[in-house]
């Protein structure tokens, strides 16, 4: 199959929901990245975390075995350090071989819980040239 998708992701709008309500881990409140490898080889990724007020931290390195998906909450990534609770972030994804990248938010801090889907931003590629 065709390769589909892109190499680096952003997105911006990161923030872990400090109180969940219900039962764990179905309903604790999360952020998560679907990523979708369609390639015939094994996807490596990349993921830097931006922060408001202090310096970027990463890389978290996981991989995505070739044609599957793999859900990436960022609650479960520790190492290089596990991202705080309730504070804004955004992230950066490289991978080695193009991907598709979707951010999901669990909101399960009352019992009218919400969730929140978006495609993360693509970097823009072009063979094209652009004027100067």
């Amino acid at each position: 199959m065709q390769a589909l998708g892109k190499r680096r992701w952003a997105m911006a709008g990161g923030h872990i929901p400090l109180e969940s309500n219900g039962p764990e881990p179905e309903f604790t409140s999360r952020d998560e990245l679907s990523v979708l490898n369609c390639s015939d080889t094994a996807a490596r990724i990349r993921i830097h975390i931006h922060y408001a007020d202090r310096p970027a931290v990463g890389p978290y390195e996981l991989e995505i075995a070739a044609k599957r998906v793999r859900h990436i909450r960022f609650n479960d990534l520790i190492f290089p350090e596990a991202p705080p609770l309730d504070e804004p972030f955004g992230a950066v994804i490289d991978a080695d071989v193009p991907v598709v990248v979707q951010f999901t938010r669990l909101d399960g801090g009352t019992r009218a819980r919400s969730a929140v889907a978006t495609a993360a931003y693509p970097e823009r590629t072009s063979s094209r040239r652009r004027p100067r």
